[in-house]
């Protein structure tokens, strides 16, 4: 189980490209360019959504229900004991009703890094990078046992929650503590590989005594901020990737597929997301290519960040964002349809938020892309049809050329408001793609269609769990890892849509006219409305957040080594 993970370790996938030639890729390699024999009668959609099944019962069904049970599992996956008043958590968590008590590995994996720093070099990063900031986009926040520990939080909107999350059951488990959390939509750690895989080294390496720190302070505490807003990112964002993958030596090909098959349904959404194994990635989503505003450090410092791509070294914890519109009970279910009464087809509205466009990079972007290929009735596309094979009894599902025509009936896509351009770029898109500034729908609009489609904007798409709770079934494509990415398993709770949209056409089609498609539609419907209420709860986000707060307490302590529970 922790095979998976070890890519994250390094805060993108770099053990996933290394060349065939080094052996610790070969099991990635193996995996994906040997695909099983797939019944061509089944539809690949099919496949996948059978395997998502066994996937998500296995998980829960693997779950520790016992303290001693769920220590065991912690050391094993992360070779150490759980840190102090474990079971505190432990048996609060089990209070709550809380179920996936051992699935952590995405956050736990953007702290790896760190246990390859002194704590007083983390410590003093931390204060480096709020004075770099000037306070914008970037708060540093407290614990202190003066002041009967007292969770200090600033003038934000997210103090509210933060405020929540650190009630007194949660302060009486920490040390004193400081932690820096990013506001903004945007990642803000790139962290250069030769340092990352050091860090790795020097974390996984056995010590007899505490990780000393550095013996110049004025290098190994030293943070700056650069900023990269309104311009190709890709210089400073691809030295976190490994020289031996695709995105740094050009003679390279990317080793294996995250497709189950040509048409581009995903299998591995992972893989999918990695910008050093697939840095065309980066032409094609606004957040990356031309991001309206971002600013980065290259410096090894916690930064807390909701949402992250593959080449960030961010830590992830549940954005505070979803935490409020939960709090405030955005999603009514008064306002929603059952299924029946929904329309059968795919839904989405919103501005082109993502990035900064102008005239040459616009109709790259993902949410141009989407109104351009919709809106194109002559756009050529790939389907599948079934064919009967005369006198032998059996079928197979085989590739057609179509176009867009094809599946117009069964979409609904338009985009609200041009903004975040250059005004030349602003005007064409209003005339390219017909937009009515001014002309929005209402939030109710999208539960009267029986498929809600989420993209990426200038970050986490907030919408996401709102959509997760409705009775529709949600169509997903993002290039961003969250917190939640061990505990929503694609083709069950959503369908996951491939950066490139070569798969898009084939999707709206199965769900909408394919009497199983629709059927599966349904069922995925049905999923995420019962798992996103059993998992994606206040009190669930609370937790996740004591956990990490455990972690992050013991993470930068000075006797962090000798800190972990005695069960």
């Amino acid at each position: 189980m922790i095979i998976p993970i070890l890519p994250i370790l390094a805060g993108h996938s770099a053990l996933w490209h290394v060349h065939s030639s080094q052996s610790q890729s070969n099991w990635h390699i193996e995996s994906f360019q040997s695909q099983p024999n797939l019944d061509p009668s089944i539809h690949p959609i099919r496949h996948l959504a059978t395997k998502a099944d066994v996937e998500f019962h296995a998980m829960v069904k693997r779950q520790s229900r016992t303290l001693d049970a769920c220590c065991r599992e912690y050391e094993r996956r992360y070779g150490r004991k759980p840190p102090p008043h474990f079971d505190k958590w432990f048996r609060a968590a089990q209070k709550q009703g809380f179920l996936l008590m051992d699935e952590f590995d995405s956050m736990m994996a953007t702290m790896q890094p760190l246990w390859g720093v002194a704590p007083s070099d983390i410590r003093a990063r931390l204060d480096k990078i709020i004075a770099a900031s000037e306070g914008q986009g970037m708060y540093l926040f407290t614990v202190s046992r003066d002041e009967n520990r007292v969770f200090t939080n600033p003038e934000n909107w997210m103090g509210s929650t933060f405020s929540y999350w650190f009630d007194s059951e949660v302060l009486q488990t920490l040390p004193d503590l400081s932690l820096v959390v990013n506001t903004m939509d945007e990642p803000k750690v790139v962290v250069p590989y030769d340092m990352l895989s050091h860090a790795l080294q020097v974390a996984r390496t056995p010590r007899k005594g505490p990780l000393l720190p550095g013996k110049r302070p004025d290098l190994a505490q030293h943070v700056d901020l650069l900023n990269i807003g309104k311009q190709n990112t890709w210089d400073a964002l691809s030295l976190s990737c490994s020289p031996g993958t695709v995105a740094r030596d050009f003679s390279l090909q990317a080793d294996g597929s995250p497709f189950l098959t040509e048409m581009g349904f995903l299998s591995n959404l992972t893989l999918s997301k990695d910008v050093c194994q697939f840095p065309e990635l980066h032409n094609i989503h606004a957040g990356l290519r031309h991001p309206s505003s971002m600013t980065i450090t290259h410096s090894l410092v916690p930064v807390f960040s909701q949402a992250k791509a593959s080449c960030f070294n961010d830590v992830l914890y549940p954005s505070p964002f979803y935490a409020e519109k939960l709090r405030t009970g955005e999603y009514k279910e008064q306002h929603d349809v059952d299924w029946e009464e929904k329309e059968n087809i795919v839904y989405w509205t919103g501005s082109n938020t993502g990035g900064h466009s102008t005239s040459e990079n616009w109709r790259s972007l993902q949410r141009q892309r989407l109104a351009l290929m919709t809106s194109n009735e002559s756009q050529p596309i790939n389907l599948l049809r079934l064919t009967h094979q005369p006198g032998e009894g059996s079928s197979e599902w085989v590739p057609i050329e179509s176009t867009i025509a094809a599946i117009s009936n069964f979409t609904r896509v338009r985009i609200s408001a041009a903004i975040q351009c250059d005004h030349a770029a602003c005007r064409e898109q209003e005339n390219e793609l017909q937009i009515n500034t001014g002309v929005r729908d209402d939030i109710t609009d999208g539960y009267k269609a029986r498929y809600n489609l989420d993209i990426d904007g200038n970050g986490l798409s907030g919408r996401f769990y709102r959509l997760l709770m409705s009775k529709s079934a949600v169509l997903k494509q993002t290039l961003y890892q969250e917190w939640h990415d061990d505990w929503l398993i694609p083709w069950f709770h959503y369908i996951p849509i491939s950066m490139d949209l070569r798969d898009f056409p084939e999707i709206v089609r199965y769900l909408t006219q394919e009497p199983e498609g629709q059927a599966l539609g349904r069922k995925v419907a049905e999923n995420s409305y019962d798992w996103s209420r059993r998992v994606l709860r206040t009190e669930d986000m609370r937790l996740v957040w004591w956990r990490l707060m455990l972690e992050y307490g013991r993470l930068i302590n000075d006797d962090r080594d000798q800190m972990g529970y005695k069960n």
